[in-house]
């Protein structure tokens, strides 16, 4: 679930910026790019999160 959700956000973060960026630059906007690459940023930290945290040892 946690997978899903992060991909979620991370596609309308994207998205929304995606936009707001392309307005400010004055260049035409391309969604199916920005969400490609919003989505490979999520799943980057997704990996990040899952490997990057130290389990404490009991």
């Amino acid at each position: 679930m946690k997978v899903l959700v992060t991909l979620f956000w991370s596609a309308v973060i994207g998205e929304v910026v995606g936009y707001i960026i392309t307005a400010l630059a004055g260049v035409p906007d391309e969604p199916l790019s920005t969400l490609i690459v919003s989505l490979v940023f999520g799943l980057f930290v997704l990996l990040i999160s899952e490997v990057g945290v130290v389990q404490p040892k009991k």
